[in-house]
């Protein structure tokens, strides 16, 4: 167990120290305004009062020996100035938030030296990236890419058209080195996330996760039917910081893009920032507007204003109008399954992005966490095998007694080598494997591996 100190109760700061605490962390979380720390009385969190800023606070923490101190804050300036005092006080690792991109772009000022800080989070930036993967691959629900480019996760929506047999994985014709790693299933009204095996089968309608080697893994596409369409326009509904990188990520790639601002001084800035696309100064929630601007003749409509009920409805717009190809970005992830009811499959998470990169910073030695899967109910994770691991020389389709049911393992990495798994792969020591499994089964994971 890691002791963990977090600055900052806002909305990334509780989604962090909540998902840490399921994961059995210790945590202790630092916030200036009491009404925000009695919002914690139901979680097993424990808080203090006062500033990140406090080194007399941060001092008194020392005697719970923290590994790590997380700043969160909505300021950079607090977060900075935490990781640093942090530090001063023998704090072994720090991890700040940034809103500001000039820290976390390459220059020839050393950041991460100069405030003592171990890692840079920029939800903002994280998020257009993540979106970008989206807009590149806009039939995909989930894109991302591990072993330094060499697999790549994919999520699709097996349509509900699909004629394919509902036969048994096992004997199910996949695409050479590609492997179900996960599904998603809406039964009735309630959803399950399965960890599949030989005996489970693909049915239309459910969200299925994809794992395997990059070059082969878009035959998949074709398998369910499913015509993969380039992206050539996008319209962006928000200046926020989120949309101006996003519309700066599509310019280097050459894609149309016209941006909606209702906040006039806003629209001059992004004018200075993105001076060959058009930003249009209007309301991103006048259905006349969009019909007027032909809003649905763009390939894709993203929605990323600062609040998650104006995007919730610029995306309905953007369906009515015509286009069918829509991306929210919702701070509440609570809303995600309304949305989906909606009709709005594609959504995305600051607080989902910004956690993934802080948990693969995390976990120092053998077990990383690279992404979080569906609020945390599934994890991606990278292990280091022991030479005394018991399953080294044992054949995967024999490690059943070992593994948890909720575990699969996907990929073996042996000197430079990426196999995916099958029955006859055997794992040896030193090799490098990423599984897919329930969070809860870290500890276990150390003593199996």
């Amino acid at each position: 167990m890691m002791h963990i100190v977090i600055v900052g109760g806002g909305d990334l700061g509780r989604h962090v120290a909540s998902i840490l605490s399921k994961e059995k962390q210790s945590v202790i979380l630092i916030e200036s305004d009491s009404q925000v720390i009695q919002s914690f009385s139901g979680l097993d969190i424990a808080t203090r009062h006062g500033s990140g800023t406090d080194w007399q606070l941060l001092d008194d923490l020392l005697e719970f020996s923290p590994d790590l101190l997380i700043a969160l804050t909505g300021d950079d300036d607090t977060n900075l100035v935490s990781c640093s005092i942090a530090k001063q006080l023998s704090y072994p690792r720090t991890i700040a938030r940034v809103r500001d991109s000039r820290y976390t772009n390459p220059t020839r000022l050393d950041f991460g030296r100069i405030f003592d800080v171990d890692f840079f989070v920029g939800p903002e930036l994280l998020v257009a990236h993540d979106m970008l993967k989206r807009l590149l691959y806009p039939e995909s629900l989930n894109v991302e890419n591990f072993a330094h480019g060499a697999l790549q996760l994919r999520t699709l929506l097996i349509p509900m058209g699909w004629r394919g047999q509902a036969e048994p994985l096992r004997s199910f014709r996949l695409p050479q080195h590609v492997i179900v790693s996960l599904i998603k299933r809406r039964e009735g009204g309630t959803v399950k996330i399965i960890f599949p095996h030989g005996d489970d089968s693909i049915q239309p309608g459910d969200e299925v996760t994809f794992i395997g080697v990059t070059d082969v893994i878009a035959e998949i596409h074709e398998l369910f039917d499913i015509r993969e369409k380039a992206v050539q326009s996008v319209v962006i509904a928000g200046g926020s910081l989120t949309g101006m990188h996003l519309a700066q990520l599509l310019a280097q790639r050459n894609i149309d893009v016209r941006l909606i601002e209702k906040d006039y001084e806003r629209c001059r800035l992004l004018a200075e920032k993105l001076p060959n696309y058009t930003i249009m100064h209007h309301d991103a929630t006048d259905l006349d507007f969009f019909h007027a601007e032909k809003i649905g003749q763009a390939d894709v409509f993203v929605a990323c204003t600062n609040n998650d009920e104006i995007n919730i409805l610029a995306a309905l717009l953007g369906k009515e109008v015509g286009c069918d190809n829509t991306l929210i970005v919702l701070n509440n992830t609570s809303y995600i399954p309304i949305v989906e009811r909606l009709g709005l499959q594609h959504t995305i998470s600051p607080q989902t992005s910004a956690t993934n990169h802080i948990l693969s910073q995390l976990y120092s030695g053998k077990i990383s966490t690279l992404i979080s899967l569906y609020e945390n109910q599934a994890e991606v994770m990278e292990i280091t095998v022991s030479p005394h691991s018991k399953i080294v020389g044992i054949p995967l389709a024999e490690l059943g007694p070992y593994l948890p049911k909720d575990l699969l393992i996907i990929m073996i990495q042996n000197r430079g080598r990426i196999m995916i798994a099958n029955g006859n792969r055997v794992i040896s020591p030193g090799d490098t494997v990423i599984v897919v499994s329930s969070p809860k089964h870290v500890d276990e994971l150390g003593k199996i591996f």
